[in-house]
């Protein structure tokens, strides 16, 4: 499901558009895209579960699947892969790379409008747009009836789609946060799960007394570290088939 909006924004660079995502989910998608780029071609695994054949505890029970992007003809992955793996920058480099991004394309998560091109560099290159100059001089009328002839003239059809990206469901911001955070603490194996919950704050363990005075140790927060590094898998190999944010395979 894509939200829109039929509201035509101003930008700070005097550029109009119909937001169909906010920048933040637009970020999200870049700051995962990267992740998935940097892990092209590697091998993804999942543990199989009892109705799949899988039995708890061996490691040897898994599924394999070879991480192989698919989609996004639209963006300069080659580009993308150039720029220092995400895993290893900084949060200000971070920052750095999805703001060039989001500038960059962020035409593809809008719905098409008239653009204002004050040098050849500001062109798009895309074939929803045609190009003409118009004179300040003309009025509105004469303006509608000459560039309708020139669609004519050159046979430009009219075109319905609206955007080229959309989103597979509202990104909620909070949980890709703590699910990149938990992503990458895993991926460094570092920390246990324990201490992964912890410092995602995750709910902490407990220690408790049971009958007989026998210590118990409950594993609060270890359960959502192993989801959300799961939900995280899955995440990339759907990016990487062109669905984002779909956490299901």
């Amino acid at each position: 499901m894509t939200i829109k909006t039929r509201t035509i924004v101003i930008q700070k660079d005097k550029t109009l558009s119909k937001i169909t995502s906010n920048k933040l989910s637009i970020m999200w998608f870049f700051q995962w895209l990267k992740v998935a780029v940097d892990y092209e071609n590697k091998i993804i695994e999942f543990s199989k579960s009892k109705s799949e054949g899988g039995r708890y505890g061996l490691m040897r029970d898994t599924i394999k699947y070879k991480l192989k992007i698919t989609a996004w003809n639209d963006i300069n992955l080659k580009e993308i892969k150039s720029i220092k793996p995400i895993l290893t920058m900084t949060d200000g480099e971070i920052f750095n790379y999805l703001n060039k991004m989001f500038l960059k394309y962020r035409y593809l998560f809008d719905e098409t409008t008239v653009r204002f091109i004050k040098e050849p560099k500001d062109l798009v290159d895309d074939k929803n747009y045609f190009t003409v100059q118009i004179p300040i001089s003309k009025n509105r009328t004469d303006l509608d009836i000459e560039i309708e002839k020139l669609r004519m003239i050159h046979n430009i059809p009219r075109s319905e789609r609206k955007t080229r990206i959309s989103f597979f469901k509202p990104v909620k911001h909070k949980d890709m946060k703590r699910m990149f955070n938990v992503f990458k603490l895993k991926e460094e194996g570092k920390l246990t799960n324990e201490e992964i919950a912890y410092k995602v704050k995750y709910k902490r363990n407990k220690t408790y007394i049971m009958k007989g005075k026998t210590q118990q140790i409950q594993q609060g927060g270890v359960r959502p570290v192993q989801n959300a590094y799961l939900v995280a898998k899955r995440l990339l190999l759907n990016i990487a088939k062109g669905q984002f944010p779909k956490s299901k395979l």
